[in-house]
């Protein structure tokens, strides 16, 4: 059994990864709630979506010593940020009920025979990013500018990439995109195209300028144990997210 109330906010945003300038995903969302004329600030919770691709600059060294110089283009998945995590940025939880009987069996509901219920948390969740200010409406069809700043950033490669080096044979590694220091500000539109107490209209992500590390582990290994396993670390990269084709929805954003 499953909350089935979380609401996706795909925004297809198309991205370009550099090693100090990468691509990267696409998101869905969760919080804030519209109220009258306007939208109060909070936080979305975005997913990233199949197909997310990063084209990398790895500089001398990147991946040890030695390590060459390489421009590649990876896969990238979300990393479910930790349950704490995603309820500090006020991600919206999902919860699983599951019955279990005498031997221990998972039963798919709940019947005589089960003996213990579990509880289990859920989080999708893998991109966190803050409104700072309230959206106020002046009208059908006008847009309102708001700033964000990303809070939290979970990425992890689909495959092991390859690194050459100068002496010896390749060697693989699964690589970690995660938030870094101090974020700058970017901007996101609410445009009403309806107006009221439960208010209509589209989300766009104008553009979102973030900081983040590229962080090499084991090859297959999991980012979501960072920070064990760390091997290498390219810290304080620089990226700017612009909105594809498809914006949110006001519906989206909300609880």
């Amino acid at each position: 059994m499953s909350n089935p109330s979380r609401k996706l906010w795909v925004l297809f945003v198309a991205l370009a990864i550099v090693l100090a300038l990468p691509g990267f995903a696409q998101p869905p969302g969760a919080a804030g709630k519209p109220e009258g004329p306007g939208i109060k600030e909070g936080t979305d919770c975005w997913q990233t979506q199949p197909g997310t691709q990063a084209t990398l600059f790895l500089p001398p060294d990147a991946c040890g010593p030695g390590s060459k110089p390489a421009h590649v283009t990876v896969a990238l998945k979300g990393v479910p940020l930790s349950v704490a995590d995603a309820k500090a940025c006020g991600c919206q939880i999902d919860t699983k009920i599951t019955y279990v009987d005498p031997h221990g069996n998972v039963l798919p509901e709940k019947t005589v025979h089960a003996v213990k219920q579990v509880t289990t948390l859920i989080n999708t969740a893998d991109t966190c990013v803050r409104r700072t200010k309230n959206a106020k409406f002046h009208g059908k069809g006008v847009a309102e500018r708001v700033d964000i700043q990303l809070v939290q950033l979970s990425l992890q490669s689909e495959k092991p990439l390859s690194c050459t080096y100068k002496v010896g044979p390749p060697k693989t590694f699964t690589i970690c995109v995660t938030e870094s220091g101090p974020q700058d500000t970017g901007t996101m539109t609410f445009t009403p195209t309806t107006l009221g107490k439960l208010a209509k209209g589209n989300v766009k992500l104008e553009q979102l300028h973030i900081t983040y590390d590229v962080t090499f582990i084991a090859a297959r290994g999991s980012c979501a144990d960072l920070p064990k396993g760390a091997l290498f670390t390219l810290k304080d990269q620089k990226l700017t997210l612009k909105n594809g084709r498809r914006p949110g929805t006001f519906e989206q954003v909300s609880p």
